[in-house]
């Protein structure tokens, strides 16, 4: 039988969208939000109507059947600590993406857009692998500070999606197989160990630690930032800010990925010294995997866009490839991993969780 499916993905400035009949994607989209539009939310939930209303004018104006969609998907948000795997939207998960439990982040748009639209169109709403899944051992968790948690909020669905495809490609099951896996999206990475089917350690690509990314700082000098709390009067949102749109902005005044690979191949000296500095720390955390698996791994997996650019892939790899053997996804799979997991779950091959 025919499923067909409608995947949501919000981004900054941008909602993708996309139909799909079984695992083919039959539409695609990309929502551009003007910024003085989106500039007018007082804060990020605010965004949600002007985004629902996008979405509906976009589909019908494309002609697309709106009566055939059965499902409607999207990645799950920042929400209470839980076990990967697709869920019910419901009352509860949508009052936490509210709240912002975990923090206020576009991501939580997602699972809020679709449960209002499916909603309207008398259809269920669904997530996949929410960014808080959390399987760390106590070890990984254990915080320097007893007033203080390090969080599990990382690429999730990505990285459980790719690593199946990845054992499915060697006939083996993900739950067979030890793993690093490394994830640089447009904003942040995230690098961690996958052990026997489950994430034993991650850094906190959220908010937290770990190798600076596009966007988000990752790791910085805790002193230097009570500096400028205590000593220069930054204002909360402007920490926040440093967090979020500090690291290429910074050095390059841009975060548009597009435009950093751009000033990469033409071999610009600022860029250039950015990226390597980049993959430095990316393979310093890869490489810290090796004590988590106790050097037993059977594989490296890479994915981002970043690693279409070969001298940034190259520059990475070599540092790491005396650990395991290294597998590159250098695509966007965000709207293939929605549609695998749902599937999945209409397939009856895996069961639906409860949030609750």
């Amino acid at each position: 039988m025919k499923t067909t499916i409608l995947s949501i993905a919000p981004e900054l400035y941008s909602t993708k969208i996309a139909i799909s009949e079984n695992e083919k994607i039959i539409y695609e989209s990309k929502i551009i939000h003007a910024p003085d539009e989106l500039i007018l939310c007082e804060n990020t939930m605010e965004q949600m109507p002007l985004r629902r209303d996008a979405i509906m004018s976009h589909l019908r104006k494309d002609n697309v059947d709106i009566k055939s969609i059965q499902y409607i998907t999207a990645e799950g948000g920042l929400l209470r600590p839980c076990k990967s795997g697709v869920y019910t939207i419901d009352k509860k998960m949508v009052g936490d993406l509210i709240e912002g439990i975990a923090g206020d982040d576009v991501i939580n748009l997602g699972g809020l857009l679709a449960f209002t639209i499916a909603n309207n169109l008398g259809i269920r709403s669904l997530v996949v692998d929410p960014l808080s899944v959390d399987e760390r051992s106590e070890l990984a968790a254990f915080s320097p500070h007893i007033s203080l948690k390090k969080k599990s909020l990382f690429h999730v669905m990505i990285h459980k999606y790719l690593s199946r495809k990845y054992a499915e490609s060697l006939n083996k099951n993900y739950e067979d197989l030890n793993l690093i896996f490394c994830h640089v999206s447009e904003r942040s990475v995230s690098v961690a160990a996958h052990k026997k089917g489950e994430v034993v350690d991650v850094n906190q690509e959220f908010m937290g630690c770990g190798p600076m990314g596009l966007c988000e700082t990752g790791t910085l000098p805790s002193s230097d930032i009570v500096d400028m709390i205590y000593k220069k009067c930054y204002s909360k949102n402007e920490i926040l800010n440093l967090i979020n749109k500090g690291a290429a902005m910074s050095y390059l005044g841009t975060d548009s990925f597009d435009e950093i690979a751009a000033h990469y191949k033409d071999n610009n000296k600022k860029t250039k010294a950015f990226l390597e500095a980049m993959a430095y720390q990316i393979a310093k955390e890869i490489a810290s995997h090796y004590i988590t698996l106790e050097g037993k791994i059977d594989a490296i997996i890479l994915s981002g866009k970043i690693f279409s650019l070969n001298r940034f892939f190259k520059y990475l790899s070599k540092r790491i490839e005396s650990l395991a053997k290294i597998e590159c996804y250098p695509n966007d799979y965000t709207f293939e991993a929605m549609i695998y997991n749902v599937l999945q779950v209409v397939r009856g091959k895996i069961e639906l969780g409860n949030y609750n």
